[in-house]
């Protein structure tokens, strides 16, 4: 691979809010996108999470209705996102909780989370569709309208479409705010 080709790749990829709703995604995108994504490391890789595509209009807007029910108002734009894919966390595994508490003192389930969906959004972007990440949603609502058990809670709404949002210029850190080589 290019390396500039994923360094495009990363300065494309933005959140995007305003999506085509006249367009759906192939199902077959959708499951390249999800397999893919599943590729990402985990700590001792015990992969924790589960992840749910909701692709079907009525359904889609059910889930956008529960993800803002009680949100302030917030993320009106998900009612219009044709996709929702939900991240859902599992319990760290016993080698996994017993590493990080003994060790590190750390959960690595959210990093894992994190870099999965890294993962997911970028192969987004490659396939040339937008995506926003949701955090701020009424996870027991969307849990309650797909059946998700108790024991499961969702974490994240990945919104994705094809997007109407022109790209944005990145506003970030100068690179020499950030990095420090061989010390502080």
């Amino acid at each position: 691979m290019d390396a500039q080709a994923l360094y495009d790749l990363f300065r494309s990829r933005q959140s995007d809010r305003h999506y085509d709703t006249t367009r759906t995604i192939p199902r077959e995108v959708l499951q390249r996108i999800v397999e893919n994504a599943l590729l990402a490391p985990s700590a001792t890789n015990q992969q924790p999470w589960q992840i749910v595509v909701v692709d079907t209009p009525d359904l889609s807007q059910k889930v956008a209705s529960a993800a803002r029910s009680g949100m302030l108002g917030q993320n009106k734009f998900l009612l219009q996102a044709p996709v929702h894919i939900l991240i859902i966390g599992d319990r760290p595994g016993a080698l996994a909780a017993t590493m990080g508490k003994t060790f590190r003192d750390i959960n690595y389930v959210p990093y894992d989370l994190g870099i999965l969906i890294a993962h997911l959004v970028l192969a987004v972007e490659a396939e040339g569709l937008g995506s926003c990440i949701v955090g701020w949603l009424n996870g027991r609502k969307v849990a309650k309208v797909l059946g998700i058990p108790k024991t499961k809670k969702v974490l994240f709404d990945i919104s994705v479409g094809y997007s109407l949002d022109s790209k944005r210029p990145k506003k970030r850190k100068k690179p020499e705010d950030c990095i420090h080589y061989n010390g502080w």
